[in-house]
């Protein structure tokens, strides 16, 4: 029960069944769930959890990455302008919901059409409490503001 608590909560959060978080900042972004958390707690994740070996940031200075080649796809770009602290959560807890158009095209001439519907991204269901989810999503947010 201990490892399923944050999973149903992340859930719950993501579906919007634990109800409206009332603040301030409510008003401003309505229809949006996930509450504002700390950018610089949301960038430790962002490393401590190896995004940057897939994922840039923008201007943000990331450790050097030892894969290669790797397709590296864009966070801080157009492609993501328009989409809130809610989308970022469905996409790190579901990363299946959405597969980067660069990644499927790749994948698709290299014949592996499988992969092209599936992202190579993991899930973090298991591996983010709610705070942390929080947290990198506000850093994530703040890349397209």
């Amino acid at each position: 029960m201990k490892t399923l608590l944050p999973t149903l909560a992340v859930s719950l959060l993501i579906a919007g069944g634990i109800g409206r978080f009332a603040s301030a900042d409510d008003a401003a972004e309505k229809g949006v769930i996930v509450p504002p958390g700390k950018e610089e707690r949301g960038l430790t994740l962002f490393v401590e959890k190896g995004c940057y070996q897939c994922h840039s940031a923008g201007a943000t200075k990331l450790p050097e990455v030892d894969l290669a080649p790797r397709l590296v796809i864009e966070l801080a770009g157009d492609l993501h302008a328009a989409w809130t602290r809610d989308d970022f959560a469905k996409a790190i807890m579901n990363p299946n919901h959405v597969v980067a158009e660069d990644y499927r095209v790749a994948m698709m001439r290299v014949g592996d059409n499988f992969k092209a519907e599936n992202s190579p991204m993991p899930e973090f269901v298991d591996l983010l409490k709610v705070s942390d989810l929080i947290h990198l999503t506000t850093f994530l947010d703040s890349l397209t503001d």
